[in-house]
């Protein structure tokens, strides 16, 4: 059988493999932690509590390529020039699923202790009433610092953890794609400062991109199998 024939038969295409979370949980212990999602969301729309989803990003200030339409061969390719610095950006952010407003501490520092009390204020003030937050988040270290843990009860945010290594239940990655996708591949900012403005407009007004908010922060959360 050749070569063609056997693609035509098995339905081959040429493309990137997929990567998952090399050391993620089994399937039960993903599902239990969807009930629980699923279960604060209720609580959410019953205005019982707000809920917010949480996690950091950091941005380098360099040219990020992506597909696109261009012309066939060499010349018909586009060139965008590249950054020689590494400054970066790093974005703590919190999602909220009901409204789609998006919290945020933008810093040149690291996500570490400090930076995450800092956000949790910001996230209270933005939200200032006395109902309860719960910020469903990953296990990073820092997030369960005693220092951030008697800070965020002061401030009447609770975290909930989900099981290590579950990006996939956590709604704010497909956020942080999008600001991937709509503010940084194939756009070239010549100065840092230009690139600070970009992210800041993004965190600032999520209200710009509703429409594909609406789309990719469906409640449907993929369970991934072990490889």
């Amino acid at each position: 059988m050749g070569t063609e024939t056997l693609k035509k038969k098995l339905q081959l295409s040429y493309k990137l493999p997929r990567l998952i979370p090399g050391k993620c949980p089994d399937e039960e212990v993903q599902r239990k932690a969807l009930q629980d999602i699923e279960h604060l969301m209720e609580r959410a729309e019953k205005r019982e509590i707000h809920l917010f989803f949480g996690d950091p990003t950091h941005k380098i200030h360099n040219t990020v390529l992506g597909e696109c339409w261009q012309e066939k061969g060499k010349t018909g390719t586009y060139i965008l020039p590249s950054n020689t610095g590494r400054k970066r950006v790093t974005i703590l952010g919190f999602y909220n699923p009901l409204s789609h407003d998006l919290v945020s501490l933008v810093t040149e520092g690291n996500a570490d202790k400090q930076s995450l009390e800092k956000a949790y204020e910001e996230l209270r003030k933005s939200y200032s009433d006395e109902k309860e937050i719960i910020v469903i988040q990953d296990n990073a270290r820092y997030n369960h610092a005693y220092s951030v843990s008697d800070h965020a009860k002061q401030l009447r945010i609770t975290p909930y953890f989900l099981p290590p290594y579950c990006p996939n239940l956590n709604l704010i990655e497909r956020l942080w794609r999008l600001m991937k996708k709509t503010i940084m591949k194939n756009i070239f900012y010549p100065t840092f400062n230009d690139f600070w403005s970009a992210i800041i407009s993004f965190c600032s007004s999520p209200e710009k991109y509703i429409n594909e908010l609406k789309s990719i922060m469906s409640q449907k959360f993929e369970i991934i199998k072990a490889a």
